[in-house]
């Protein structure tokens, strides 16, 4: 690698770090209860669900996660007290997973951190490095996309 390719691969592996340990870290003064990133991330799927029935499936598929991977960590957030699983009316082998209300508390708590986070590294930036920042990262995210796809 040239010294470009190094820089960046350090800023970007620092940088993903750094954004999950204040993910984490935050969410421990924002909410009273522990929870992993992981688990506040599937937390967030299940919430979008909530009106539509969330299943193991439907979860594994938004999150691109393995439906035995979604198994588990359901198993966990019931244990915790995060969801709840009941029988669906309409298929018995499937259950319908539905936030808590302790649920909805890291649920929402998640989403404050988020949009905080963001306003918070939007006003470092100027309108004109706000444009470059946005194309930069979307350019990013498609390049980490079709990679995760293959």
């Amino acid at each position: 690698m040239d010294d470009f390719e190094n820089s960046l691969n350090d800023v970007l592996v620092e940088t993903f770090n750094s954004i999950l340990k204040f993910e984490e870290s935050s969410l421990k003064k924002i909410v009273s209860v522990p929870v992993t990133i992981t688990e506040a991330h599937m937390i967030e799927v299940i919430g979008i669900q909530e009106n539509k029935e969330a299943t193991v499936s439907e979860i594994a598929s938004m999150m691109n996660i393995s439906m035995p991977t979604v198994t588990v960590a359901v198993k966990k957030l019931q244990t915790k007290g995060f969801i709840t699983k009941t029988p669906c009316a309409k298929d018995g082998r499937r259950a319908i997973i539905s936030l808590t209300d302790m649920g909805k508390k890291v649920d929402k708590a998640h989403g404050l951190f988020h949009k905080r986070m963001i306003r918070n590294i939007s006003n470092q930036f100027q309108e004109t490095e706000k444009e470059v920042l946005y194309r930069a990262i979307t350019k990013l995210s498609e390049f980490f996309r079709e990679k995760a796809k293959a």
